[in-house]
């Protein structure tokens, strides 16, 4: 008896241990997490510091001056004297040098422009990185009203289960008609259709997570979000930046900085493009032992290419051209910035007013009558349409609160991560 109870424990426990929820095994992540996996493992955050890294690589490059070249020939065969590589008084050697040189910004302005985009490089590392974050922040807050919604759809499903099995115990009693046992059956099929659909959405959600935090395991994800403390963070990001200025803080969004160094390196690009219309110069010199002139010959020269066909308009033109784009983005990002900031502004402020209606403690209640309905219904006191639209009522509006509280801060988190409230 004592061996038969001892395994019967063992099993209980092996059982009991594949049967725990799967959420038990969750990894769960707050804000501060989610940001440190980012920065150790996010792949677009490694990118982007790499494309700094090549800016200033550039920029490193494009101060230094072009190499001089050295051109030397050496006679094969002395036609005087008939000797072969002759390096003697009457052998011939000739040595040319040429050293090219910048002038009207050749040089400088390419150094310029290329300062202007490792700066906007600069930039767009720390925009990519407010952007991750900013996307890693609402992605946990959807995660987590989603996972919330299952649950709505988890407590309606063992409410109905327990009706339906007591409703089937009667039916085969004759007590109940089979019909609204029947109803009863279909209304959990179309509970549990609807939670898959939402798990199948949570999961693929959980799946972007992993990406986004480079986690090679396929654990389950959940958000921890202390939702209190958020949306009264929500409400109080909402009065400090409702009617507050605007001009001064938009130019130093990361954004905004990558495109006006952008539009600088352009217009620098310009300046360049203009100098190439320039002269090509090089300072020449020479030395020939044996040449048509005399004997340890020296010379010294300038080359000049002169722009005498080309004057390098298309170049010019096509740079003009990228300084107005450069310019027309900047001005579309401004004005976009403004257009979220209102908007995300106008979201936290109806949901926040929608959820302070009708009371604060409509989440409750709700609960409350979902309990108060199944025993309602059990005892007959209402009927099965009643019992229906109840329920139909309670999962409508639990999951209404729910996507407004998401919604809401989903809405503040941005506003939080641009405007640093």
């Amino acid at each position: 008896m004592k061996t038969i109870s001892i395994s019967f424990i063992r099993c209980w426990l092996l059982l009991s241990g594949f049967m725990l929820p799967h959420v038990l095994w969750a990894q769960r992540l707050n804000f501060r997490q989610a940001d440190s996996l980012l920065v150790t493992h996010n792949h677009d955050l490694k990118t982007a510091r790499w494309e700094v890294s090549s800016a200033e690589g550039q920029l490193a490059q494009s101060r230094r001056y072009d190499n001089p070249t050295v051109n030397m020939m050496y006679n094969v065969r002395n036609p005087n004297n008939r000797r072969w590589f002759d390096g003697g008084y009457d052998g011939e050697l000739d040595v040319q040098l040429s050293q090219p040189f910048a002038i009207g910004g050749q040089h400088a302005e390419q150094v310029r422009q290329n300062e202007a985009l490792a700066k906007a490089s600069r930039s767009q590392l720390r925009f990519t990185e407010r952007d991750l974050r900013t996307q890693a922040h609402t992605m946990l807050i959807d995660l987590y009203y989603q996972q919330r919604q299952a649950g709505v759809y988890d407590v309606e499903i063992a409410s109905v289960e327990k009706i339906l099995a007591a409703y089937r115990s009667q039916s085969a009693k004759g007590n109940i008609a089979e019909m609204e046992t029947q109803r009863i059956a279909t209304m959990l099929y179309q509970l549990n259709k609807e939670r898959t659909d939402l798990l199948i959405g949570v999961n693929d959600l959980q799946a972007q997570l992993r990406l986004l935090f480079g986690l090679t395991g396929n654990d389950p994800l959940t958000a921890d979000i202390n939702e209190t403390e958020a949306i009264d963070e929500a409400s109080r990001i909402y009065l400090s930046l409702h009617g507050s200025g605007l001009e001064a803080s938009v130019d130093s969004l990361p954004e905004l900085q990558a495109l006006t160094s952008q539009t600088e390196a352009a217009r620098h690009a310009l300046k360049w493009q203009h100098s190439q219309a320039l002269p090509q110069m090089a300072v020449q010199g020479e030395y020939d032992k044996n040449g048509s002139i005399g004997h340890n010959f020296f010379a010294v020269g300038l080359s000049v290419a002169v722009p005498l066909w080309n004057h390098n308009r298309g170049n010019i033109r096509n740079a003009e051209a990228a300084v107005e784009q450069a310019a027309i983005a900047a001005d579309r990002q401004r004005l976009a910035i403004k257009k979220q900031r209102q908007a995300d502004l106008d979201i936290v402020g109806q949901y926040l007013r929608q959820l302070s209606q009708p009371s604060a403690s409509l989440d409750t209640d709700m609960a409350a009558m979902l309990r108060s309905a199944e025993q309602q219904f059990m005892s007959r006191h209402i009927n099965l349409m009643e019992f229906v639209d109840l329920y139909a009522n309670y999962r409508d509006t639990m999951l209404a609160r729910l996507d407004a509280k998401n919604k809401l801060l989903q809405a503040a988190e941005r506003l939080k991560m641009m405007w640093g409230e």
